[in-house]
């Protein structure tokens, strides 16, 4: 890791602090293990806030979308075996760490539905069953909507400053879209013709069009572990 950035503008809340951070665009812990050693990985400059509740929400959506993916597939090899290891307190390193354990893994429990529980509409696109079991043997979990908006938000910021050298003030709306697949089609034809694609590692990849009207609005498709898909959409309003 590289020296502090020092003093400056914060890419997530776009004010000026007097220190920062690194802050990892995707967090390191959402790496498969297929990644590469070499690859690096990218970073955005981030004050402390901001980077300290990223870093819980993460933790938090982590634990939540990887218990929601096959895990034999290669682009998440190793996902679901860390987070069974953030849940055991056996792996604590003191008994602190061993009781934070305990408690993430008792809440993890506490919200998983089983059967009827589970509600028949807004299911997240891709991550619904996929192994053809009957209802009853079916389990779920509710993943907040505002996790999925920041952590999209968050992915569009540090890409438009990585790529662009662009912070995204006020003046642009972001939205993280949720689009049933067979609606993707039209999409994607766009994000083809038009994007280019990012890559880092195999647990990774960002479709990416930037409009070249104003070079701030763009569209992205976003895959984390071959499976979770989001659309994120950056529009930037006309000046008065």
């Amino acid at each position: 890791m590289p020296r502090k950035p020092g003093p400056g503008l914060c890419v997530h809340c776009v004010r000026k602090v007097a220190e920062r951070n690194w802050d990892h665009v995707f967090p390191q812990s959402w790496y498969p293990d297929t990644t590469p050693d070499n690859l690096e990985k990218w970073k955005i400059p981030s004050c402390k806030k901001c980077n300290g509740e990223y870093g819980r929400l993460e933790e938090e959506l982590g634990t939540l979308l990887s218990a929601c993916i096959d895990p034999t597939k290669a682009q998440a090899s190793g996902i679901w075996e860390k987070t069974l290891r953030s849940l055991d307190p056996s792996q604590g390193k003191d008994e602190k760490d061993k009781r934070i354990r305990a408690k993430r893994k008792e809440r993890l429990l506490s919200q998983i539905l089983e059967g009827d529980q589970i509600p028949s509409e807004g299911v997240y696109p891709g991550l619904g069953e996929r192994w053809g079991r009957p209802r009853r043997e079916q389990h779920a979990l509710l993943v907040p909507a505002k996790y999925l908006e920041r952590i999209a938000e968050k992915v569009v910021r540090g890409l438009a400053y990585i790529q662009d050298g662009q912070l995204l003030g006020e003046d642009v709306e972001i939205e993280h879209l949720v689009v049933a697949e067979e609606e993707a089609e039209r999409i994607e034809a766009v994000l083809a013709e038009y994007g280019s694609t990012l890559h880092r590692g195999p647990g990774v990849e960002v479709h990416r069009a930037v409009t070249p009207d104003d070079g701030v609005s763009s569209f992205s498709k976003i895959t984390i572990w071959g499976q979770f898909v989001m659309y994120v959409s950056v529009i930037k309003h006309p000046s008065n």
